[in-house]
Parts: C-alpha cells; structure tokens; sequence
C-alpha cells in the first residue's frame, strides 16, 4: 500500500513580523518596569531625530549666548580708555583721534561704535554715573533710612572722589567746561548733579522723619553746605596739592550732621519732699 506524502509547504513571499526590541522610550518612559515596545517605523524615527538638536550643538549655542560679544568687548575698552582721558583733559579734550591713536585703531574702527564725538562724550558720562551709582549710592541704601544711610552715602561719596583726586573728577571739571557752554552736554550734566543732589535731600528728608535730625534743618540748606565741602576737598587736593584734604572733609560733614542733631530732652525739675510750714506756727528752736 502506497504511502501518502505529506504536503510541500509553500513558501510565503510576506516580510516576516518584527520583532520587539528595546527602545529608547521604553527605558526613560519606566524605569522601574522595562516594557517592550516594537521599533519606530523608520521614516518616525528619521522625524523625530531630526526634531531633536544633538548636545554639542546645544552646549555650543549656550556658549555663544554667554560669551561677551567682541563688539561688545571693544566698546567697553574704548570707553574705559576715553574715561582716562577725559579725567586728565577734559571731556573737550576727548577727541576720536586722540582715542584712535591710545587704541591703536583707526578713527573709523571707532567711529563703528560712536557715531561722533558728542556721542563719546556722552557715554563717558553714562559710564561715570553707572560706577558713581554702584560704589556709592548701592552700598549706602543697604543701610538703615535715617542717619546711618546718610552717612554711608557722605562717606561714599569721600571715599570715591578720593580716589578721583590723582587724575581729576570728571564731574566737576565737566561742570566748570559746560556750566556756560548750551548743548546736550551740559544738559546730562545738570540731569546728573540734579539727580544726585536730589538723593542727597531725600536722605535728609528721611532722617528728619527717622529723628536723627531735628525738624527745623533746612535740608536744602544743608545739601548746599555738604556739596561745597565736596568741592573744596577736589580742589586742595587737585590745585593745592594738599595732602589731608579728604579728612579736612570729612571733618567738616561730620560737625555739620552734629549740628543738625535734634537738642537732648530738659530733664524734669527735681520734685521737693518736704511738707511746708504751717502757716503761724513758730519755728522751732535750735539747741
């Protein structure tokens, strides 16, 4: 009897299934129960790389934010540069040249970041106000309104110019180039002593509500006083050459915020204990 064959097995032309593999997603979506997921079909996969920007580039793109730009870098060297110069000449004895020639650029290199002279200028003086602001005013609110606060401001404000005083104070010698001389300026320069004379009343006003200056100081008055003591200190120092010109001033803000100081309270009167005499009584006698 003829044996049957078993039936040939027909190969089929259809891709085998995949099989699951390990995926990114399934080790950061569960880490503490691993799920097998089938892979990406390969066009999402492709979308989805290219979605997401390789590390370097990340790392190199925040590197570049947080890095000075050379623009930058320069701008602030020129007008560091042209702060020395105006403190030894002048803020009218600051000229592109003169600046192109300590830089060692070309007065159109330095023209690229200041459109003219007036412009320099200006921006010396912003300069000047944003140091002023951080080593005097800054530190001196820090302190308690009232007395302390107005004496951190004077003390400051000494310790500043003092420093000033083997160059020149650009401030004060600009006051003296522009106080006759219209323009934009002498404009910042009134802003800026305007500007700071006017913190100087409100520290007084605010020491006068605190009590530590007595009700009746002419605060204005006093701001005056304090400004001509700055002013003499800078010109002992610049013209006289006087060596205790910074102590001579603070001497002198010292004995005016004394002054200033609200009078002690009278102490009561003494009350007396003793009963008065009655009236026809005699006195009596002494053995």
């Amino acid at each position: 009897m003829a044996r049957r064959r078993a039936p040939l097995l027909r190969r089929s032309n259809s891709p085998p299934p995949l099989k699951p593999r390990l995926t990114a997603r399934a080790l950061l979506g569960n880490s503490t129960n691993v799920r097998f997921q089938r892979e990406l079909h390969a066009p999402s996969r492709r979308r989805l790389l290219s979605t997401m920007p390789p590390i370097t580039s990340a790392l190199n793109s925040l590197a570049t934010a947080l890095r000075p730009r050379k623009g930058e870098m320069t701008r602030a060297a020129i007008v560091e540069a042209a702060m020395d110069i105006a403190a030894r000449e002048g803020l009218e004895g600051l000229t592109i040249g003169t600046l192109a020639d300590q830089m060692q650029m070309s007065k159109s290199g330095v023209f690229a970041h200041f459109g003219s002279r007036e412009d320099l200028q200006l921006a010396v003086l912003r300069e000047y106000v944003r140091r002023f602001v951080d080593d005097v005013l800054r530190p001196a609110v820090k302190q308690p309104r009232g007395l302390p606060r107005l004496e951190a401001i004077l003390d400051g404000w000494v310790a500043f110019l003092a420093r000033e005083i083997s160059r020149g104070c650009i401030m004060i010698a600009g006051a003296v180039e522009y106080d006759d001389r219209p323009g934009p300026q002498r404009d910042a320069m009134v802003s800026i002593i305007t500007g700071w004379k006017a913190e100087l009343l409100k520290a007084i006003r605010q020491a006068v509500r605190q009590g530590h200056i007595a009700r009746d100081t002419d605060a204005q008055q006093m701001v005056y006083e304090i400004y001509g003591l700055m002013l003499a200190m800078h010109q002992d120092a610049r013209l006289l050459r006087s060596a205790d010109s910074a102590k001579r001033a603070r001497v002198g803000l010292r004995r005016l915020l004394a002054d200033a100081r609200p009078a002690p309270a009278a102490a009561p009167a003494a009350v007396s204990t003793r009963r008065p005499a009655k009236r026809g009584a005699a006195p009596r006698s002494r053995k």
